[in-house]
């Protein structure tokens, strides 16, 4: 009778209908990563500037605050922290 599909029966179910419909799924997923980060663009007070040594350190910290936090507080976007971070981190 009506009853609720556990998780791992709907878990089954979207992972059967990706499986089949691959181009909607991807263009979905894009989507939806588009509208996430496109909510951490407001902060483009800095956008086109160089980074300063003390937002280097910052970002590259160990006890750093989350990336979110971040944004907020330095006024750049959470993908320009990621980036900057990785092209650190690489030499």
């Amino acid at each position: 009778m009506g009853g609720r599909e556990n998780a791992e029966a709907v878990r089954k179910r979207q992972l059967r209908w990706r499986e089949q419909n691959r181009k909607a799924w991807s263009r979905n997923r894009a989507g939806q990563k588009g509208r996430y980060y496109r909510q951490f663009q407001k902060n483009t007070r800095h956008k086109g500037k160089r980074w300063t040594p003390v937002e280097d350190a910052r970002i590259t910290a160990k006890d750093r605050p989350t990336d979110r936090e971040l944004s907020r507080a330095i006024g750049r976007s959470m993908q320009a922290i990621q980036q900057r971070r990785y092209l650190l981190l690489q030499h």
